[in-house]
């Protein structure tokens, strides 16, 4: 079963006392940077209202029929839609088929729950056509949607929604958490380079990601002492993805600003201060700017 992480703890109560009113929300937009545990909040949310002895408790039982059910993954139920490849459009088709189950009566006498990942991801045509399903709600469906961009969405659908925002927490609750799940991690630096998003900063604590990250510095290092030129530096950094490129080139250049500017306990990348520094001293404050323009470009 799923499970709210403690800086969820606050919007997770008041769910749960509007469900016992029986006051929730027919849809729910649940926002919020990557990293936050929002699929997991969602989740815990549908366990929640399909479970059969969750009454009056705080999460789902785990061991009714349909707790059995929702961990085999199997509820008949519990409807999830994201898009069908990464990066691509949620195709009307889908919700059109999302349409026809939802016009059918509940498998198990309850709520049916529909998950919609990505949520930003509709096509225009696929919003539209949810958009009818939002504004004739069934008492027994609740709907959720899931995004990290909720400006991507129709004001429309947003606004026959009821907005959760699932927020950055305070450090020391991610710290805490994260220890947990880590507990000879590097945990300071984890939640810099995750600004502070728990989940991201325990994605990031795969050991392939840390050593493209110390092999990047490794080669700006050799580079900064001239035993490389930046051609041969652009090559070596190839095998680091394009998106986590321009991601350690934008906390660079942030950080290389903060030293210029003496805000060292500010910067990301804390375990590499002696080596930035030296290159913060080679370079002025006007090309680190600029360089910041081309990278946001």
């Amino acid at each position: 079963m799923h499970h709210t992480h403690p800086w969820q703890q606050q919007k997770w109560q008041y769910l749960v006392k509007r469900r016992n009113a029986s006051q929730l929300p027919h849809a729910i937009l649940i926002k919020g940077r990557e990293g936050l545990g929002k699929s997991y909040f969602a989740q815990s949310l549908a366990e929640l209202l399909l479970c059969q002895k969750s009454l009056e408790k705080m999460e789902a039982c785990g061991v009714c029929d349909a707790c059995q059910l929702l961990q085999a993954n199997n509820h008949p139920d519990l409807i999830i839609i994201r898009p069908e490849e990464q990066g691509k459009a949620i195709k009307i088709d889908q919700i059109r088929e999302l349409i026809i189950d939802l016009n059918n009566t509940s498998h198990q006498g309850g709520f049916k729950i529909v998950i919609i990942e990505s949520a930003d991801m509709l096509n225009v045509a696929a919003a539209n056509s949810l958009l009818k399903t939002l504004e004739e709600p069934d008492p027994h469906t609740v709907i959720i949607l899931i995004t990290a961009h909720p400006m991507g969405l129709p004001a429309t659908i947003r606004s026959r929604c009821q907005t959760l925002s699932i927020d950055v927490p305070e450090y020391i609750i991610a710290e805490k958490w994260l220890k947990q799940q880590i507990p000879e991690g590097n945990i300071k630096l984890l939640l810099a380079l995750a600004e502070n998003a728990p989940l991201k900063a325990l994605d990031l604590a795969k050991e392939e990601d840390l050593n493209k990250r110390l092999e990047f510095f490794s080669h700006l290092d050799a580079l900064q002492q001239g035993k490389i030129n930046s051609v041969q530096m652009a090559a070596k950094c190839l095998n680091l993805g394009l998106e986590n490129l321009l991601i350690t080139f934008m906390y660079l250049a942030n950080d290389l600003i903060k030293i210029k500017f003496a805000a060292i306990e500010t910067i990301v990348n804390q375990d590499q201060l002696e080596m930035l520094s030296n290159f913060a001293g080679k370079t002025s404050i006007s090309r680190l700017f600029a360089y910041k323009d081309k990278l946001i470009a």
